[in-house]
């Protein structure tokens, strides 16, 4: 498949005060693990601020936007949309998406 059907999403997520340790727990045992299984998933690796501890950003690469539609109907990402109402500022991630111009 071409790299101009693919798509990236980038998405920040800010821990509650106190509630840091959870949510990395929760995106690197459950959801990190079972999305980049997904068939459509090239990449997903998670970050954190060096600087702000507990500012986390997912770089996550599809094959397309079918590879996405699939993951948002898993049950593990309604199982971590959840986790971050209750452990992330604002209950959800800032979510931008990109085309893929290069590799």
């Amino acid at each position: 498949m071409a790299i101009e059907n693919e798509v990236v999403i980038i998405a920040e997520v800010v821990a509650l005060p106190g509630k840091r340790e959870e949510l990395k727990r929760a995106l690197v045992e459950d959801f990190v693990p079972k999305s980049l299984a997904e068939e459509g998933v090239s990449v997903f690796r998670l970050h954190e601020n060096r600087d702000n501890p507990g500012h986390f950003v997912l770089y996550e690469r599809f094959r397309d936007q079918a590879a996405i539609d699939f993951l948002f109907a898993e049950e593990h990402f309604a199982r971590t949309k959840e986790t971050l109402a209750s452990l992330a500022e604002g209950g959800k991630p800032k979510v931008s998406y990109f085309h893929v111009l290069s590799d």
